[in-house]
Order: C-alpha cells, then sequence, then structure tokens
C-alpha cells in the first residue's frame, strides 16, 4: 500500500523542488505517505518562521522531544510514532589518542557562512590542544580550516567518518546543537556551542533570516569572546553536564529504545 516514502529534511530541495507534488500525487493514487525524520529536530520546516503544514499520513520521530514540539503546533498525535534515532548504532568507542583533540564543526549551509570564519579564527588561540574540523563536502571549503575531516552526506563512507572523528575527541565545539553534536552527546563527549548568528537566507528563502536556533541542555554555550575559556573549563572537568547529555541522547533520540530500523520497517508495514 505504500506508494511513497517522504524524507524530511532542512534540505531546501524537499519544499522548493517538488516533494510536495510527488505527496499530492500519491495520495491522489490512494497512497499513504510516511514522513521520515532525517536529523536532529529536522521537521524544523512545520515550526515558525516556516509554518509549513504536515501532509504525510504519520511521521516518525527520532525522539519525545520532537513529538512534543510536532504537537505544539497542532500535529495530530495519533500520526506521530517515536522510532529513536538510527544512526547511535554506528557509532565508535571512544578510544586512547595522544593530546586534547578539540573537534570544531561549523555549521552546514548552502555555503560557508561568516560564524564558521569567525569561531574558527578564536579556536585557532587555544593552546596545547589538536584542533580538527568536521567538514561536509559542499557545505565548508576544507582549505580554509586546521586538520579538516571531510564526509560526503551522500557516500556510504560518511557515517564511517563521522564516528571515527568523534570516537578521538575530547570535546566538541559548533555554531548549532544539531545532529553530530547529538551523537556527541550520546557519547558523553562535551559540547560547546557558540551562540551567533548572522540573519541570511538560503536558497533564496528569506525565512530563514527569521530562524532562531535551539540548544539543549546537553551543550554549554558560549559568546565568541568567552567560547575557548567555557572549552577549557568542560575539558577540566568532563563530568559538567554529563548527566544532561545523557537525558538528551533519550529525549531527542530516544537511545532507551532497541533497533529503530525494525520500527520504521514496521511503520510501513503496519500503515
Amino acid at each position: 500500500d505504500i506508494g511513497v516514502t517522504g524524507v524530511q529534511t532542512c534540505a531546501l530541495p524537499i519544499y522548493k523542488g517538488g516533494w510536495r507534488d510527488v505527496v499530492a500525487q500519491a495520495h491522489k493514487a490512494k497512497k499513504k505517505v510516511v514522513l521520515v525524520q532525517h536529523g536532529r529536530r529536522a521537521v524544523s520546516r512545520i515550526y515558525p518562521p516556516f509554518n509549513e503544514q504536515l501532509v504525510s499520513d504519520e511521521v516518525c520521530v527520532w525522539g519525545e522531544n520532537d513529538r512534543k514540539r510536532l504537537e505544539t503546533v497542532g500535529v495530530d498525535p495519533d500520526k506521530i510514532i517515536v522510532t529513536g534515532c538510527p544512526l547511535f548504532k554506528h557509532l565508535k568507542s571512544r578510544v586512547p589518542h595522544q593530546g586534547i583533540n578539540v573537534v570544531f564543526s561549523p555549521d552546514h549551509w548552502d555555503e560557508d557562512v561568516a560564524e564558521n570564519m569567525i569561531v574558527a579564527s578564536e579556536l585557532d588561540k587555544l593552546k596545547g590542544v589538536n584542533i580538527i574540523t568536521k567538514t561536509v563536502k559542499g557545505c565548508q571549503n576544507p582549505a580554509f580550516y586546521r586538520n579538516p575531516v571531510e564526509s560526503d552526506r551522500h557516500a556510504p563512507d560518511h557515517m564511517g567518518i563521522v564516528a571515527d572523528v568523534l570516537s578521538k575527541a575530547d570535546i566538541v565545539v559548533s555554531l548549532s546543537d544539531a545532529t553530530f553534536e547529538l551523537l556527541a552527546e550520546y557519547l558523553d563527549i562535551p559540547v560547546v556551542c557558540v551562540d551567533l548568528w548572522i540573519p541570511k537566507s538560503a536558497g533564496g528563502d528569506e525565512k530563514y533570516r527569521e530562524f532562531k536556533k535551539i540548544f539543549s541542555n546537553g551543550c554549554a554555550t558560549a559568546e565568541v569572546s568567552t567560547v575557548n575559556m567555557i572549552v577549557k573549563s568542560h575539558l577540566n572537568h568532563p563530568e559538567l553536564l554529563s548527566s544532561w547529555r545523557k537525558q538528551m541522547a533519550k529525549d531527542d533520540g530516544a537511545s532507551d529504545l532497541i533497533d529503530p530500523i525494525y520500527r520504521l520497517i514496521n511503520v510501513i508495514e503496519n500503515i
């Protein structure tokens, strides 16, 4: 009975390139549509300032936080199914390594953004640590960053590269508390997010200028001027926010659920 499985992501082509037309065609043909969450809070287009309507018959979300957020904007609770984060199983245990590894995760946009350069320049002032930059192909220019490790989200080795970087990380620094950061929190790696946002459009969508970032209790937040001080504090005391990291892995990724892929398949088979 399944005609289309829709994948909700933050990528603009999903909304500009015809996915809603595909869903409409599926419904016209009396087919059911399942929406599958792609990343942390990746159903963000349904919330302000975008306010787009949920058009799938059911939506599979990672955790209870996503369920609750969808309900706040009027999504029928019966349509929402918590299936868990399927990425946790790809992670590796943390491994011993020489030195202190500070992993910087720049923001992902259509092009490299000024905020990334600002934070990278500030981290360059840290002494006695190794800076590793986890870049994504097509989103950042690796030449601009120290020790870049690039992966392609469309390539089969993407999660392997992500897992390898996180296995050697002592702390993650980023501008968003997003998917990469959730994976770090699941591994009990301290996360520091720089609260810096320069309003901008994306793919011509001016609504992004009103976009507001969300930071969970699993990460520490900092301004550019204080990021290095806060990084040092959490390196010296990695136990800070440890209980919150565990809680966020559960609330945002349902880390307590077994086999999210099986749960997804079960939803599709029984819709």
